[in-house]
Formats: structure tokens, C-alpha cells, sequence
């Protein structure tokens, strides 16, 4: 768990690694997914890849996902590429930032940029629809801004201001 203060707001987050404990993706109910890789390690990046892939394309999820290239302080070793990685956000519509734990480069910078995707994120939401108002199929413009958005997400439309990859620090 970690506190962080964003616009005068202090937030607790709590990150689950599901090395330590047994999670099923389908049954998790989290405002995030944090997914991890060393750019020393090609295969932790290609577990990153099919992570997203599952949260995207099999468990479905409209939840923000930020791609974390870590240990960047180690360029001699390097085997995954900044311009590969964001690639793959971008396919995936997902953010991307670059840090180096071990230096706590960018670290902070992280987790305000994760608790801001996640606040966008429960905004978006809860001006979609109100679970006090009445469900009128006709003026029921939230299931239909979601049906669009998985649309768009499938067929590589997208509007690059709001699914950038590389604004995570950014609202």
C-alpha cells in the first residue's frame, strides 16, 4: 500500500502482485492494471504483452492498463526497445512510462500517473451513467459510448488525444 497526493487529494493505493498470491484476472475487481516488465529481460516482456493481450482481448476489461518498462538505469543490457513498447501500448491502448526502480527514476512520477488514470477513469464512468437515474434505451448514451469504444478499440480507431500511450502523467 501507498499513499499518494494528487490535486491536494491524498489516495491510498493498494498493489496486488499475483506472483505472491493466487488471483483470477476474470474475478479481480481492481481500478487499474500495472503490468511490469525489466527491458534486461525479453521474456518478462513477452509475458507483459500476453498479460495485456488477456485483459484486453479474453477478460475484456474498459480499465485503464499502464505498461512499465523498469530498469531502464541499465542501457548496456537493454533487449526491449522504448519504440517496441510503445508499440505495443498503442496497439493495446494502453499508456507506457519507463523507470528504474533501483534509482527511483520516474517512481514517483508512476504512481500520480497511475491514481490520475484511474481518477479519468471512475470520472468517465460515473458521467456515463448514474445508478439513481432511470434506464431509458433511448437516452441510454453510456452502454452505447462503451459498445463504440470496444468497437474502436477492435478495429484500431482511436482518438489519439485521449488514448495516447505515452500521456500517463498527462489528464
Amino acid at each position: 500500500m501507498v499513499n499518494v497526493l494528487l490535486d491536494g487529494e491524498e489516495s491510498t493505493m493498494e498493489f496486488i502482485n499475483p506472483q505472491e498470491i493466487e488471483v483470477d484476472l476474470e474475478d479481480t475487481h481492481v481500478d487499474a492494471y500495472l503490468i511490469v516488465f525489466a527491458v534486461t529481460d525479453r521474456k518478462t516482456f513477452e509475458s507483459a504483452v500476453a498479460i495485456i493481450h488477456q485483459l484486453r482481448y479474453d477478460v475484456g476489461t474498459d480499465r485503464s492498463i499502464i505498461l512499465v518498462a523498469n530498469k531502464i538505469d541499465n542501457v548496456r543490457n537493454r533487449m526491449v526497445s522504448p519504440e517496441e513498447s510503445r508499440r505495443v501500448a498503442t496497439d493495446h491502448c494502453c499508456k507506457f512510462a519507463e523507470t528504474s526502480a533501483a534509482l527511483s527514476h520516474h517512481v514517483d512520477e508512476l504512481l500520480v500517473g497511475i491514481l490520475s488514470q484511474i481518477r479519468l477513469k471512475l470520472n468517465s464512468n460515473s458521467t456515463e451513467s448514474s445508478p439513481t437515474e432511470t434506464v431509458d434505451p433511448k437516452k441510454k448514451k453510456g452502454s452505447w459510448k462503451a459498445a463504440k469504444g470496444l468497437l474502436n478499440r477492435l478495429f484500431g480507431k482511436s482518438n489519439n488525444k485521449t488514448h495516447a500511450c505515452d500521456n500517463l502523467y498527462q489528464l
